[in-house]
């Protein structure tokens, strides 16, 4: 028995039946042949002279190795083409079936002969190929109903089957080890392969097959096979093996590449002329937060005509690195090349639109996202439409984007809302109190635009909220998509927020009085409550509230002065209106008190920053960390960036696995002397499994 056979029986009989000894013997030891004489084995040659009689040179080949495999020293005879005399007739006949795979009409051919020739034996070597070719088809039905088990007890009651020329067993055996927990084992069966298996393509389609079964150390193993000059015999498989590892990491952020490997795939991106091993490289670095090394090779990608995949992950990486209005164009151009693409052009500009303040925008860009949004049935896209109108002072406009964005997703709270708020500011009472009544129990906001129980409870609630401590949490996957409040992860911060991030807790304007006492008295309340009440009382009644912490109440004391007042009066009232509702965290409505009378602009610069600041503060709580960043970096062309909200950029890029420049920032504030700083550095260092010296 050749020396792949008994290493094949080993294999299989150690995994599936322990006492195999029985099945090792060789031929020279079933005969009465002492040990160690030198014996010339009988071998059955009639399939071998079949095969060369049909022509058939693919299948005599196969049977040359398969016997030189059963018997090493056996030589093909030299008069092998020559007629066989008295040869029985039915033995061709009996081969020409088995070489159809008709199995069933052998056993039917056998016992007819038998029956009318009793004592008759066909040809040993035709049984034992039958009994091969019959647990082969066994075997095969077992591993195509993955009854793996089943597979490698078959290889063990069959040892004939395991041999060269059937590769294909071969394959199905080693996938069993595989799939049934003994990799290791299906590692030697394939090295044994290419040791002893001379097929070229067979030796390559082995090494695709270890390709696709192992990992690590065992492939690794396979693939070390060098030619006779000691070049790798496998280099290109190599080549896709780091290809193939690199692309799984970029799926699945749990899996772990060496920067070895990273390096290697990236000399093969650059010195390459295609575009996948850019792509698998973008998606990589995208997907473990590091969007500025993705836009690079995304854009290599896509020139290299990388499609929809390349143009998704371009847009997406600039999106993320705040480069949003650079992505648009691509992200339109490509808007329809698949669904992906198509969300990744409505996110886009879901986020552009949502910023405040409204971009300056083209309004052809915004022209041709209505009809996408449109055709997409996006509520994202009605949405951000809406509150782009929104933001811009269109609020007849709003409302129709806000409808539409409820009729798509009538579970959408955040459409219910901007619908409820343009409802009120159009005094569309019907329309509110049918949102409210849906909303009820389940969106306290809706339900304080017409209950002033429930204005108490938010009002009342608010500066607990932005007041509590928030442990430091975990770090987490850059999201794909927006969160829900339920993913939302706390600020972490040692501590309460500052108090100017905390409750905005401005005065009143320059020039603007807060008079204390009578506005806030008892008798300025039923003065109030009765309509009489001058825009000039107004004003000093909202300061009075807005700094006794009633911002609810504040804000409907501003609203006589801006409706009524003119001047510095309507002015001031506006302003401390967006105070009020930023000290509630409705940052949306601030921005529209804002704009209903036009600011000083020292101090309308000022207020924008206090917008973007709560803007990048509640758009950290929801875990929109990439939104935050924006946020701050439009703040940050108006007025520097103080140290708290630094802090909220650098654990921004923390949730978005960007250490670098987390750590950044972090050193620069630990050497200001910022308290949390410390915090953020050690978290990076226990994520990246860094120990201080």
């Amino acid at each position: 028995m050749s020396s792949l056979r008994v290493l094949l029986l080993i294999l299989v009989g150690a995994a599936a039946v322990p006492a195999i000894g029985q099945q090792l013997a060789s031929p020279s030891e079933n005969g009465a042949a002492p040990a160690g004489a030198a014996t010339t084995p009988k071998v059955d040659e009639s399939a071998l002279r079949f095969f060369a009689a049909q022509g058939d040179k693919q299948r005599l080949d196969a049977e040359i190795a398969r016997l030189r495999a059963l018997y090493p020293n056996w030589q093909p005879p030299k008069d092998l083409f020559s007629p066989t005399p008295d040869q029985d007739p039915d033995i061709p006949r009996l081969w020409a079936l088995f070489a159809e795979g008709k199995f069933s009409d052998i056993r039917a051919a056998i016992a007819q002969r038998q029956a009318s020739e009793p004592g008759w034996q066909p040809p040993a070597d035709l049984m034992e190929r039958l009994d091969e070719g019959e647990a082969a088809r066994r075997l095969v039905n077992a591993s195509e109903a993955k009854q793996w088990a089943s597979v490698l007890r078959i290889a063990t009651d069959t040892p004939g089957m395991l041999v060269c020329a059937n590769m294909d067993v071969l394959w199905r055996v080693a996938e069993a080890f595989v799939r049934t927990g003994t990799p290791q084992r299906a590692k030697d069966l394939f090295i044994y392969i290419l040791t002893s298996c001379p097929n070229p393509q067979e030796r390559v389609a082995t090494a695709q097959k270890a390709l696709q079964l192992l990992d690590g150390p065992d492939l690794d193993a396979v693939l070390a096979r060098a030619n006779p000059d000691n070049t790798p015999e496998f280099a290109g498989l190599r080549e896709d093996l780091l290809r193939m590892r690199v692309g799984r990491a970029a799926q699945d952020t749990t899996l772990s590449v060496s920067p070895g490997d990273i390096a290697a795939l990236e000399q093969l991106a650059r010195n390459g002329s295609v575009a996948d091993d850019a792509l698998v490289l973008g998606w990589y670095a995208f997907r473990r937060g590091d969007a500025a090394r993705a836009v690079d090779w995304f854009k290599l990608a896509l020139d290299r005509q990388g499609g929809a995949s390349a143009a998704e992950g371009y847009v997406l990486a600039l999106a993320a690195t705040g480069r949003a209005q650079e992505a648009e164009p691509i992200a339109y151009q490509w808007r329809d090349a698949g669904a992906s693409n198509r969300k990744a052009y409505i996110d886009l500009m879901a986020g552009l639109l949502a910023t405040a303040p409204p971009p300056r925008l083209e309004q052809s860009v915004v022209a041709r996202f209505a009809p996408v949004v449109q055709e997409a049935k996006s509520a994202t896209g009605a949405q951000a439409l809406g509150w782009y109108a929104y933001n811009t002072g269109q609020i007849r406009t709003a409302a129709s984007w806000f409808r539409t964005a409820v009729q798509w997703a009538p579970a959408d709270e955040v459409s219910a809302y901007g619908l409820a708020l343009v409802s009120q500011r159009l005094k569309d009472t019907a329309t509110l109190d049918a949102i409210a009544a849906s909303w009820a129990g389940k969106s306290e906001r809706i339900l304080a635009l017409v209950s002033p129980a429930a204005r108490r409870r938010l009002a009342s609630r608010a500066p607990a909220i932005a007041s509590q401590p928030a442990p430091i949490s975990q770090p987490t996957p850059m999201p794909v998509s927006r969160p829900t409040a339920a993913t939302a992860a706390p600020l972490p911060l040692n501590g309460a927020l500052p108090d100017r991030l905390a409750g905005y807790e401005d005065g009143p304007a320059s020039g603007a009085s807060a008079p204390r006492g009578a506005p806030c008295s008892s008798a300025g309340d039923a003065a109030f409550r009765a309509g009489r009440v001058s825009p000039e009382e107004g004003l000093a009644r909202g300061w009075c509230l807005l700094e006794l912490n009633r911002p609810l109440e504040a804000i409907n004391a501003f609203d006589i002065a801006v409706r009524d007042g003119a001047g510095r009066t309507a002015e001031d009232a506006a302003y401390g209106k967006s105070l009020a509702y930023m000290r509630l965290g409705l940052t949306n409505e601030a921005q529209v008190a804002a704009i209903e009378t036009p600011q000083p602009p020292a101090r309308a610069v000022t207020l924008s920053a206090d917008l973007l600041a709560q803007r990048a503060i509640a758009a950290y709580r929801d875990a929109r960390y990439v939104e935050a960043i924006l946020a701050l970096d439009e703040r940050s062309r108006l007025a520097p960036e103080q140290q708290d909200l630094m802090s909220i950029r650098a654990w921004s890029y923390y949730h978005l696995r960007d250490f670098v420049s987390a750590r950044r920032i972090f050193t620069a504030l630990r050497d200001a002397g910022y308290p949390e700083a410390g915090a953020g550095i050690d978290a990076i260092l226990a994520v990246t499994r860094q120990v201080r010296s």
